[in-house]
């Protein structure tokens, strides 16, 4: 079976090949994409037949938060950088549920690092930032067991 590959924006700034745009740039090619792949969502037996209700609602939600930020523009370098990230993030959750394929999908935020006033965008698939939450879990707990036993690194 052949995936469904969804055209992915870029997060980062304007492409530096200079003024010819990249597809995954452009905003008209992006709706199309989508429209296409809601007509196939449309079809009792098409495609993606195989998705259950919630799923397909999902695909819908992030569809419509990329129709509404699109709506109007040429390029993704139309939008706001926090825009683009929000558009970002509905495509790679569109892609991980047709693809079946969540742990691939990646997510970026905007972050400001501790000690820093300049933001910075980091991505990070969902299972790259689920092996993060569990180590931080991890650590924690291990470190409050050892203030339990008395060992002299607590603080």
């Amino acid at each position: 079976m052949r995936k469904w590959l969804v055209m992915l924006a870029f997060v980062v700034g304007p492409p530096a090949w200079g003024n010819n745009a990249h597809p995954n740039m452009d905003a008209q090619a992006i709706l199309k994409q989508q429209q296409e792949i809601r007509a196939e969502l449309d079809k009792p037996a098409g495609r993606f037949k195989h998705l259950s209700s919630d799923k397909r609602e999902s695909v819908f939600a992030s569809q419509g938060t990329v129709a509404s930020l699109l709506d109007g523009k040429q390029s993704m370098n139309d939008l706001k950088e926090a825009d683009r990230i929000v558009v970002f993030n509905a495509l790679e959750n569109i892609e991980g549920i047709l693809n079946q394929a969540e742990d691939d999908r990646m997510i970026c935020e905007r972050t400001k690092p501790v000690g820093s006033n300049r933001p910075k965008t980091v991505c990070m698939t969902v299972a790259e930032r689920r092996a993060v939450r569990e180590q931080s879990q991890r650590d924690v707990s291990n470190r409050t067991q050892s203030c339990f036993k008395g060992q002299d690194n607590c603080i």
